[in-house]
């Protein structure tokens, strides 16, 4: 067993508003329902006989009936009667809605029902106008409430976070409630200040918590100073379960296990490399390194004592982290796995998280980036394999969270004989030549002056193989594009992005691609990477990558005990900005770059 040790620097109810006494039935001598009214409505008022409100909706004056249809829409939502309700609300659409009250609440029942549906993008349409310029004065707290579903849904948590805020300005909110929203948003100073005293005074903790976790020793010191200058505040539970997060000023250990003999040496020294970068500007850690090749995991818990080990860091390769008893392992340990495990464990420390370097991040994020940028019919192009699959379908999926009803088009190769074919078949080109050819057949001899078309629907593909396949599908796609079109951008994950490689990059020029941030020219530590490339002049890109991600394993470990308590920090590391999620996966957002000709541009 091979061990070195390292030492260096680390939609709910509301209050019935008022009612107009003058404005009755004519009938019974009931007030009408009013727009104002709360849209939840009492178990009582849930039970109203909503055919017998809708025969006498039928029966009425226009006026009296949108009324009277509203009441029964917002009776049959509450009763879960959702289809019922968008029968209603069709027949509502029909009508002329004279007062903003009644035009607010149809656009809110409509948005309850396209929530119902789990259609968010509807959602935030039909709110839109409710919210913006000023919150709408009918059904407001529903209005809010809505909104922060949405926004929850989406994981939209910026705006999830302001209003929640908003909501806790017109009525009390418990501390729980406001803290699981407002521990998620990524960006508290952002966050519109309030001139309510309670209210101002959570973006204040909020604030301060982000500010210590840039520097975690000064945590219980802006948490202290926060709690003096709001004692009586409900906030402090939150303080109160956040100074129960111990955070060490002092050096910790950390049991760090790499492969550093057998087939993946190269790539735990180069984890290694980066780790002991981050040591050079942090001396909060100290590091035990353990050959993971070597290494009889069922010895694991007696390592970890014999070091008294606070931390443990690894393993790197996705079978060992497998080997790895996680129910022997001690309570009060964070664990920060460098691979995802395969399957879920049966029980893990509080304080587990897990950080890979994994492919399916780039494909998630490279629809979610596509979408965002207002491309309406994607095409994903991807080697035959089962990652190749997976690729396409996880990007069809995010695709979908964002575009529901724009379809993404895709298919596999085989190898390189078959690229081309897919192609012309995929743009268009080949359905467009047989058209041609059977025109010439009918036209006998006749000649006919044509040229194949590309199909003009699709306006971006992503390619999910590597640099060699991007090589070669590259030069297949300009070609079969037609003369008279604009060019078809086209994407790539970071494979597409390679150093010292002696093959021209023309074939790629105008690729886009997604890549660590510490990889591209215009990062502040960009320097220091062709350092490095220097020191290590066998190394390429995909090795810096893991340099990178050992440099950010360091810079998670360090804040390991606060990562769980407030997952909307983001850190800003060398392959991307970090953030835990509820299930303890770090999440990185990376950077897009650009080929041109042989210069790497990156696209901001």
């Amino acid at each position: 067993m091979l061990i070195i040790g390292l030492t260096g620097g680390l939609v709910g109810c509301q209050s019935a508003g008022p009612r107009d006494p003058d404005r009755t039935n004519a009938d019974n001598g009931q007030p009408l329902p009013r727009a104002s009214d709360e849209l939840a409505l009492t178990d009582q008022q849930a039970r109203v006989d909503v055919e017998a409100l809708l025969q006498r909706a039928y029966s009425s004056d226009s006026h009296e009936r949108t009324a009277l249809l509203l009441q029964a829409a917002t009776a049959l939502q509450y009763q879960q009667q959702w289809q019922q309700s968008a029968s209603v609300l069709s027949q509502l659409q029909q009508l002329t809605l004279v007062s903003q009250e009644q035009q607010h609440q149809l656009a809110l029942l409509n948005a309850q029902f396209a929530a119902q549906q789990d259609y968010w993008q509807r959602v935030d349409e039909l709110l839109k106008p409710l919210l913006q310029p000023q919150l709408t004065p009918y059904n407001s707290e529903a209005t809010l409430r809505l909104a922060l579903r949405s926004a929850t849904a989406q994981q939209q948590w910026q705006v999830a976070g302001q209003t929640i805020l908003q909501l806790a300005e017109r009525r009390e909110l418990s501390s729980e409630e406001l803290w699981q929203t407002l521990r998620m948003v990524p960006q508290p100073q952002q966050l519109a200040p309030s001139n309510q005293p309670q209210v101002a005074a959570w973006r204040e903790l909020l604030l301060s918590i982000h500010q210590g976790l840039e520097t975690p020793a000064l945590m219980p010191a802006l948490l202290q100073q926060w709690q003096q200058a709001h004692p009586r505040h409900p906030g402090s539970a939150v303080v109160a379960q956040l100074t129960q997060v111990e955070v060490h000023a002092e050096q910790r250990l950390a049991l760090v296990l790499l492969p550093l003999t057998g087939q993946f040496r190269e790539q735990g020294q180069a984890v290694l490399d980066g780790m002991v970068m981050r040591l050079a500007a942090d001396t909060s850690l100290t590091l035990q390194v353990i050959d993971s090749n070597q290494f009889d995991f069922a010895t694991l818990p007696e390592v970890l004592q014999r070091y008294q080990a606070e931390v443990l860091v690894g393993p790197l390769l996705r079978d060992e982290v497998a080997r790895v008893d996680a129910s022997l392992l001690p309570e009060e340990l964070t664990w920060l796995s460098l691979n995802e495990p395969q399957q879920l464990l049966s029980s893990t420390p509080p304080g587990f998280l897990f950080f890979a370097l994994d492919p399916e991040t780039e494909v998630q994020q490279a629809a979610e980036f596509l979408a965002s940028k207002g491309y309406q019919r994607p095409l994903i192009l991807a080697p035959d394999s089962n990652r190749g699959h997976s690729h396409i379908e996880l990007f069809t999926e995010q695709w979908q969270r964002f575009q529901p009803n724009r379809p993404v088009a895709s298919d596999v190769y085989r190898n390189a004989d078959d690229m081309k074919e897919i192609v012309q078949e995929q743009l268009g080109v080949s359905a467009s030549e047989a058209r041609i050819n059977q025109v010439k057949i009918a036209a006998g001899r006749v000649i006919v002056d044509a040229q194949a078309r590309s199909r003009a629907d699709i306006d971006v593909i992503y390619l999910a193989g590597s640099i060699e396949h991007t090589r070669l599908l590259k030069p297949f796609i300009d070609v079969n594009i037609s003369p008279f079109m604009q060019p078809i951008p086209v994407y790539a994950n970071s494979a597409s992005h390679s150093a010292r490689d002696a093959i021209s990059e023309n074939d790629l020029d105008q690729v886009h691609f997604s890549e660590a941030p510490w990889l591209l020219p215009d990062h502040p530590r960009y320097t220091e990477l062709q350092q490095l490339l220097e020191l290590r002049r066998n190394w390429g890109y995909n090795l810096a990558r893991l340099a990178a991600f050992g440099h950010d394993a360091m810079l998670l470990s360090a804040r390991s005990p606060w990562l769980a308590a407030v997952p909307g920090f983001k850190l800003s590391g060398l392959t991307g900005q970090l953030s835990s999620q509820a299930s303890g996966k770090v999440q990185r957002q990376l950077k897009w770059a650009r080929f041109a000709g042989h210069t790497v541009v990156p696209v901001r």
